[in-house]
């Protein structure tokens, strides 16, 4: 192999190793709790939309006879309307909708943190209930929006049977309208006396906290009389705001809290990773790792060969692979910018669409190298036209391997390298094979030719001796009188074998 195949192969692993040093950006699991539990309640909200019990089930119909109770529209509702309300799935929008949207949000915050009481978990609610139910099954807000109670609670009886139950009013907005709902609540039949509100203003032992932003004096002191039991949901209204927000943007990117802040985290790190500090330390990176690594694919394929190091070509292929890789890493900010501020591409598009484009674009060089160098390898008759198209099929076969391992990232040089020395010196012990088989066939043809001639002269001499025989014979019959006298010896004759 000569020192051009081996900085060829050099400037391959270089190519390769250029590739591989991109911004190398993974999700990492949110650990913001406001972030989860933003994403508690939108999942909340899903649950929210689904039917109560299926069509003509015992179960529906106990349902919809709940519903049918427990709702406040003074003439009541029809049968075939509760039971719409319980078999019938829910839009998200229809969790926000009415006349007060932010209440009805708040609704679905406080299932959020009852739900995750009767499972066990800490849940930050002020003065919860003593007793927590062991045969709950479910909550759900009410699908009547004009129900008497805001809750619907769902048990499981002994003998396997589900029954609903309706539960207190959430309310929420300014401090006078709650109050003031809250003790009409209790005078009006079938309400209850329960009252979630925001956890701010709920004292530990559920009576009504007083101070800024919480009740007045005369606001506390009628809610006690009254009799209104408060349970404070923690920052009910401002969860309840950022649920409304979260469903508003859910309409445009299709995505739940956890996974939109996922985004925008990786996002930011690609934006981040792409400004000119990092993008300096991936070009001296890059041309480092392409350096060695077209240093070791060249010494390993010198000592492969001929057992001998060449310092000069050693460093010729370390040279260029730092040069590559180099390039690569500058190519590769370069696309980045021009799909982001010409072509309008998010952070993640344009991440993409660059390593496509350097990756193709290198492995199309190293397919271009080469090419040329079979080419010119058959023009040298250094190999046929024939082992030339079958050298380009396999390197072309080692070069789009990088592709494949790009996206393992560094791990992936390794097998790159393995692959390429392996490669190619398998190649070139096929040719070198070909080539002693060659020789060794032209040598053979030589020695039948040979034989054939050296056949021919003793052809050549055979017929002489035979000529001189029958002149022989002719003059012995003459001396004979010419008389055909039967021989009692055969005549002189030689026989061709």
């Amino acid at each position: 192999m000569t020192n051009k195949h081996k900085s060829e192969i050099a400037v391959d692993s270089a190519v390769a190793a250029s590739g591989l040093l991109r911004p190398n950006v993974v999700k990492v699991p949110v650990t913001d709790t406001a972030i989860l539990d933003r994403s508690r309640v939108f999942s909340e909200a899903l649950t929210q939309t689904q039917f109560l019990a299926c069509s003509n089930t015992p179960l529906a119909s106990r349902a919809a006879k709940t519903i049918h109770a427990g709702t406040a529209r003074p003439r009541g509702i029809v049968p075939e309307t509760a039971k719409r309300y319980a078999t019938s799935p829910r839009t998200l929008d229809a969790l926000v909708k009415g006349a007060n949207p932010t209440g009805k949000a708040a609704e679905v915050v406080a299932a959020v943190d009852y739900r995750a009481l009767h499972a066990g978990h800490e849940t930050g609610i002020v003065n919860p209930p003593k007793f927590v139910a062991s045969n709950f099954v479910d909550i759900r807000v009410a699908s009547d929006p004009a129900s008497r109670k805001d809750l619907l609670f769902a048990f499981e009886t002994k003998n396997g049977e589900l029954i609903w139950k309706y539960n207190g009013q959430v309310k929420t907005g300014a401090r006078q309208y709650v109050a003031d709902d809250l003790i009409r609540m209790s005078r009006t039949p079938g309400y209850g006396k329960i009252g979630y509100v925001d956890s701010g203003l709920v004292n530990p032992d559920g009576t009504p906290r007083v101070g800024p932003g919480a009740f007045t004096k005369g606001q506390a002191r009628r809610l006690q009389d009254a009799k209104v039991r408060l349970r404070g949901i923690l920052n009910l209204e401002d969860r309840a705001a950022q649920f409304m927000a979260d469903i508003k943007a859910n309409k445009v990117d299709g995505l739940d809290p956890l996974a939109r802040h996922q985004l925008q985290t990786l996002r930011d790190d690609i934006a981040t990773a792409y400004r000119p500090c990092g993008v300096a330390g991936r070009i001296g990176g890059g041309a480092a790792v392409a350096a060695a690594s077209a240093a070791v694919v060249s010494l390993v394929i010198q000592l492969a060969t001929n057992g001998q190091v060449d310092a000069k070509a050693l460093g010729r292929a370390a040279g260029t692979g730092a040069a590559f890789g180099a390039a690569g890493a500058a190519v590769d900010a370069g696309l980045y910018h021009l799909a982001t501020k010409a072509l309008h591409m998010p952070p993640e598009a344009a991440q993409a669409f660059t390593q496509q484009c350097v990756a193709g674009g290198f492995c199309v060089l190293a397919i271009g190298a080469d090419l040329f160098s079979e080419v010119s390898a058959a023009r040298r008759g250094e190999v046929t036209v024939a082992g030339a198209t079958s050298g380009a099929a396999a390197k072309t076969a080692l070069d789009l391997l990088s592709l494949v391992t790009a996206p393992l990232g560094l791990v992936g040089l390794p097998i790159l390298v393995i692959a390429q020395v392996g490669g190619r010196w398998l190649l070139t012990k096929a040719r070198d094979a070909d080539r002693d088989l060659s020789r060794e066939i032209a040598a053979d043809a030589t020695f039948a030719n040979n034989l054939s001639a050296r056949v021919a002269d003793f052809s050549c001499v055979v017929d002489a001796v035979n000529d001189e025989c029958s002149s022989t014979d002719e003059r012995f019959l003459e001396v004979m009188g010419g008389a055909a006298i039967p021989p009692t010896r055969p005549v002189l004759q030689v026989v061709k074998g």
